[in-house]
């Protein structure tokens, strides 16, 4: 990105990223404390490091776009941060929640964060077409995560035609999930609705249903539960079906060829904390209860089964058949993403080298 609009996009990224840090840039050992994540929404800080855990630890900065309550997706990371899993490996792991994911991007490039997480939609493979230099390392998660939730009269697929749903706007990556959802119980978005109405952010699309402004949206686990019990119509499982593109981890790549020790470390203390997460139920559902402040034991049970057991990736590859359904409609979307070089996009010589080295079947044995 060229140019005065480019320089604007960083300085807000900047502006934003220092809100919630320090002041050290990633490449710093991190001062005494700085491991900790910054008490951001819904998060918290991770522990102290213990004497067994080593004081050298790279400071390593993760960025989300969406609050802690509908990132569920983040398990295993909290899990990380909390058992000193990455830690064990090095890596002081911070997560932080930035605007949207084109400043996460634009602050990655920048330098200011190392990794953003995120599922390769519309607007971020059109930003990453519009010149923002990044690869993807992999993705925790390759399968379609939400769940449609329905008025209470609307109580079969065939309720929903005719009738109207709510998304964020056309275009988005929300609106891709409701189109996937529909399809999957055999409505189709664009010749079975009457249309739709338009909430710019998950709260306002909850309120537009509940007040009857659109009969269906689609909504992640734990949340899905607690709507289920408020009288609203639970779709069930959408996971089965295509792969879907899921959570990948997109990382610049000039940081990626300088830094490429500190991303296998950082790799090893995520596979580590993904398989703690499938080995300790009990410590993940404390993490998911904690982070996303859910005190329903159904619903933390809920997301815990789908981002904690059936859908995490033991080793988090990207399934190149989401990423291409996702390239697919991001170019019919935004017609930029035809600039982007799908099959350049993705490297995971890292993970198969973590894979080639027996640490991962060490890890389960």
């Amino acid at each position: 990105m060229r140019g005065r609009a480019a320089r604007w996009l960083i300085l807000v990224a900047l502006l934003l990223v220092g809100a919630c840090s320090s002041g050290a840039p990633p490449s710093q050992p991190p001062t005494p404390g700085a491991g900790q994540a910054p008490r951001a929404p819904g998060t918290a800080s991770a522990p102290a490091s213990s004497p067994t855990v080593p004081q050298s630890a790279m400071r390593f900065r993760v960025a989300a776009t969406q609050p802690a309550p509908t990132s569920a997706y983040l398990l295993p990371y909290w899990v990380g941060i909390d058992a000193g899993t990455f830690r064990q490996h090095g890596i002081a792991l911070e997560l932080v929640t930035l605007q949207n994911e084109t400043v996460a991007l634009a602050a990655a490039a920048n330098g200011e964060v190392d990794v953003v997480l995120g599922t390769p939609g519309p607007i971020l493979l059109a930003t990453l077409a519009g010149g923002i230099d990044a690869l993807i390392l992999g993705a925790t998660h390759n399968a379609f995560d939400q769940r449609l939730l329905a008025a209470s009269d609307v109580e079969k697929p065939a309720d929903l035609i005719g009738k109207t749903v709510v998304i964020s706007e056309k275009g988005t990556l929300n609106e891709w999930h409701t189109r996937e959802a529909l399809q999957r119980i055999g409505v189709d978005f664009d010749r079975e609705l009457a249309g739709f109405w338009s909430g710019a952010n998950q709260a306002e699309r909850l309120q537009n249903l509940r007040l009857g402004n659109g009969q269906g949206t689609v909504v992640p686990p734990p949340l899905s539960v607690s709507l289920a019990r408020e009288g609203f119509t639970d779709f069930g499982d959408l996971s089965e079906g295509p792969p879907w593109p899921g959570v990948a981890m997109f990382m610049a790549r000039r940081v990626y060829a300088t830094r490429q020790d500190h991303v296998q470390r950082f790799l090893r203390g995520l596979v580590a904390s993904i398989q703690r997460t499938k080995a300790d139920p009990v410590l993940a559902k404390q993490a998911l209860a904690k982070y996303t402040r859910v005190e329903d034991p159904e619903g933390v049970e809920e997301a815990y089964a789908v981002y904690g057991d059936r859908l995490l990736e033991r080793v988090p590859r990207i399934s190149r058949e989401g990423l291409q359904r996702a390239y697919d409609v991001a170019v019919d979307a935004r017609a930029i993403t035809r600039r982007l070089a799908l099959s350049t996009l993705v490297d995971e010589t890292l993970l198969q080298r973590l894979e080639s080295s027996g640490f991962v079947d060490e890890l389960y044995r």
